[in-house]
C-alpha cells in the first residue's frame, strides 16, 4: 500500500483558471494515495500594465475589494466547472512567492505549465521557475499535454543522481513517497570536450568516466536502500553516456515521473540542477519533481 504522507498539511495545487492548471489539479487528485489530500490555491495581484496606465492618466484601477471579489468568483467558477472536490484558498500577492510561502510544511507543491488563465497567476514560465528555485517543499510541475488520469498512479519513476546530497534526497523522496512504483536511479557521464588537451590522447581513458558514473549511481541507490531498510534491488540503477540534460530529457519519454534535486555538482560532474533542471522544466515531457535539499527545507 502507498505510504501516508508524514504531515497533516494538504498538498498545495496552484490554479489560475487555465486548462493546464486543471490538468495539474487532476494529476494531484489522482495521486492522493501518495501525496495526501489537496488544497487549491489561487493568487491574484494588480497587473503591472494597469498600474502603469493609471500612472499616466488612464482609467483608475479597480479597488482592492473589487479585485479580490473578481478573483474569488473566477476561482470558484473554475472549481465548479471542473467538479473538483478540494478546499479552495484565494490570496493576494505575487504568484510564485505566495505559492511558496503557502506551501511551507506541505507534502508538496503542484503547478501546471504555461498557465495564462483569467486569475492572472501565470503558473508557468517565471512562476514555475521561481517555485523551482524557492519552494521549501518538493515542487511537481505537470505538463499540459497529459490527459486526465494519464498516468495514474505513477508506475515508472526515474531519478537523476550525481552523487550530491541533493540528488540522494531526491532518490529518497521518490522511494518514500511512491513505495509501489518502479524506481530507477540514473547517472550520466560524458567525455570532456577538452579531454585530449587536458589529459593527452594516449592517456585519455573513457572507462574512468564510465566507472565513476557507475559508482555514483550504485552508492546513491545503496545508501537510500540502507537508510529506508529496503532490499538492495528495490531501486534500479542505470548509467548513460551524454550530457545530463539530454540524458534525462530522453528518460522522460518512458517515465511517469522524473525526479531531480534542486542543486547538484558542477564542473565535470553532472550539473543536475542549475542548467540541467532549468532545461528540463522549460518543456517537460512528463511530470517533473524538483526536490530541495534537506538543509534548504529547514
Amino acid at each position: 500500500m502507498s505510504q501516508e504522507p508524514t504531515t497533516s498539511r494538504p498538498t498545495v495545487v496552484g490554479i489560475d483558471g487555465s486548462p493546464n492548471a486543471a490538468i495539474a489539479v487532476q494529476w494531484a487528485a489522482d495521486n492522493r494515495d501518495s501525496l495526501g489530500p489537496i488544497e487549491l490555491l489561487a493568487c491574484w495581484d494588480y497587473p503591472l500594465v494597469g498600474l502603469a496606465a493609471t500612472a499616466f492618466g488612464g482609467a483608475p484601477m479597480p479597488s482592492n475589494l473589487d479585485m479580490e471579489k473578481a478573483a474569488i468568483e473566477a476561482a470558484e467558477s473554475f472549481v465548479a466547472d471542473h467538479g473538483f472536490d478540494a478546499p479552495l484558498t484565494v490570496e493576494h500577492g505575487d504568484a510564485g512567492m505566495t505559492l511558496c510561502e503557502h506551501a511551507e510544511g506541505a507534502p508538496a507543491l503542484v503547478v501546471g505549465t504555461r498557465g495564462r488563465g483569467p486569475l492572472r497567476a501565470n503558473l508557468a514560465g517565471s512562476v514555475s521557475r521561481w517555485c523551482a528555485d524557492h519552494s521549501p517543499v518538493p515542487l511537481i510541475i505537470v505538463p499540459g499535454h497529459l490527459e486526465p488520469g494519464d498516468p495514474s498512479p505513477n508506475r515508472d519513476i526515474v531519478v537523476g543522481v550525481d552523487g550530491s546530497a541533493t540528488s540522494i534526497a531526491a532518490l529518497r523522496w521518490a522511494a518514500e513517497t511512491f513505495p509501489e512504483a518502479t524506481i530507477t536511479a540514473v547517472s550520466s557521464w560524458q567525455t570532456p570536450i577538452d579531454g585530449p588537451v587536458l589529459f593527452g590522447v594516449e592517456r585519455f581513458d573513457v572507462t574512468v568516466f564510465r566507472a565513476n558514473a557507475r559508482a555514483v549511481v550504485e552508492e546513491a541507490a545503496d545508501k537510500v536502500c540502507a537508510d529506508l531498510g529496503l532490499d538492495a534491488d528495490r531501486i534500479g540503477r542505470r548509467i548513460a553516456e551524454g550530457d545530463p540534460r539530454w540524458t534525462l530529457l530522453h528518460e522522460q519519454e518512458e517515465a511517469d515521473l522524473l525526479v531531480v534535486g534542486r542543486r547538484g555538482h558542477s564542473g565535470l560532474a553532472h550539473v543536475l540542477l542549475g542548467s540541467t533542471t532549468t532545461s528540463l522544466i522549460h518543456q517537460p515531457r512528463c511530470p517533473i519533481a524538483v526536490i530541495p535539499a534537506a538543509e534548504e527545507s529547514t
